[in-house]
C-alpha cells in the first residue's frame, strides 16, 4: 500500500489530507487521485509537484516511477503569490 498525501489548495479541493492507493506507478497514482476527486483536483494535477519518499520524480522516471509498499506519494500544488 503506497500513501498519498495531499497539500495546499489540493488538500482543500480534495476535502482531505491523502489516501492509500495501491498504484504501481505515480501516473496510477495521478489517474486515481483524478477518478476520486474529480475536476476540482484534476486542474491542479498537471502541474502539481510530485515527491516519492522526498525525491522529486523530475530526478527519478517521472510518471513512469515505480511505487512499492511502504512508500509515500506527496502531491504538492503549484503556489501562487503576490
Amino acid at each position: 500500500m503506497v500513501t498519498v498525501k495531499l497539500f495546499a489548495t489540493l488538500r482543500k479541493a480534495a476535502g482531505e489530507p491523502g489516501f492509500q492507493s495501491e498504484a504501481g506507478n505515480v501516473a496510477e497514482v495521478l489517474k486515481e487521485a483524478e477518478k476520486r476527486y474529480g475536476d476540482g483536483v484534476k486542474r491542479y494535477l498537471k502541474s502539481c509537484i510530485v515527491l516519492v519518499n522526498g525525491n522529486n520524480i523530475g530526478y527519478l522516471k517521472g510518471k513512469r516511477t515505480k511505487l512499492k509498499d511502504g512508500d509515500e506519494v506527496s502531491l504538492f500544488p503549484p503556489v501562487a503569490g503576490g
